[in-house]
């Protein structure tokens, strides 16, 4: 039987194609790895770039956000991290200017950034889409890890220092081409 345009299960395999494609290099990210020490997180606030696939995540690349968009983006995530922790984790709060209904992956796509350019990628996601229905003002919340563990062909742990963190939401609605959201930057110290 031919698929319609709009079913969920060629939603979801476009989805995951697009971000299979977008994520660049693979991560060495550690399961299990250390807890980090506690430390006050604190709330920023970033506007999205508008719709489109975004900037690519190139390993080592230059970094630019696009201009605002549709959705803002909140994260929440602790301003200090363990140099020998292996990730991490917070929160992204996705909040919408318009209607929009599609589906997501389960967790933002964290990454971070030093002196301009990628250090780190997102981690992969092995998981299925998630539908969102989006009406203005709405706000969804999706869990987010950032690996502490260098992207470049060493994978070593980051070493201490000060990184920029973003986030990175893909959503791809019911009719139309995916919005590519990034939030960001928020400041991160590695001791």
């Amino acid at each position: 039987m031919p698929q319609r345009r709009g079913d969920p299960g060629r939603t979801a395999m476009l989805l995951l194609a697009v971000v299979l494609a977008a994520t660049g290099c693979g991560n060495r990210a550690q399961v299990g790895s250390a807890p980090m020490p506690e430390a006050s997180p604190k709330e920023r606030v970033t506007v999205d770039p508008a719709p489109g696939a975004g900037p690519a995540l190139a390993c080592g690349q230059p970094f630019q956000p696009q201009a605002p968009g549709v959705l803002t983006l909140t994260g929440r995530f602790p301003a200090i991290a363990a140099a020998g922790a292996g990730s991490v984790t917070g929160t992204v709060e996705v909040t919408s200017r318009v209607a929009v209904r599609g589906v997501v992956l389960p967790r933002a796509d964290v990454f971070l950034v030093r002196d301009g350019r990628v250090v780190t990628t997102p981690m992969a996601q092995d998981a299925m889409a998630i539908r969102w229905d989006l009406t203005p003002g709405r706000t969804e919340r999706l869990p987010a890890d950032a690996t502490l563990v260098a992207c470049d062909p060493g994978g070593a742990r980051l070493p201490p220092g000060t990184y920029q963190l973003y986030a990175r939401v893909v959503i791809t609605p019911d009719d139309g081409a995916g919005v590519t959201s990034f939030g960001g930057p928020w400041p991160l110290e590695v001791r």
